[in-house]
């Protein structure tokens, strides 16, 4: 069963499958090429999805949810 990312901004859109989690465990070197401050740590952690990689942009980067979010969707729409 897929689950679901934070999709659109528009509470109407239903909520998008998470691809990042579905990919999660073959994405580790690219996770880290387009952000150099991830560790091996951060992306070997084995539940991540979408919303932890926001949540590791926002401590690594110091760029507020939204900007994290925005960052995140972008790479997942490059899957």
């Amino acid at each position: 069963m897929a689950s679901f990312s934070f999709g659109s901004s528009n509470p109407d859109m239903p909520p998008t499958p998470d691809r990042i989690r579905d990919e999660w465990p073959r994405l580790g070197d690219r996770l880290r090429r387009r952000w150099r401050k991830l560790t091996r740590e951060d992306v070997a952690f084995l539940d991540g999805n979408a919303t932890y990689l926001a949540g590791l942009l926002q401590q690594r980067y110091g760029v507020d949810r939204r900007e994290a979010l925005l960052q995140v969707f972008e790479f997942e729409s490059e899957l």
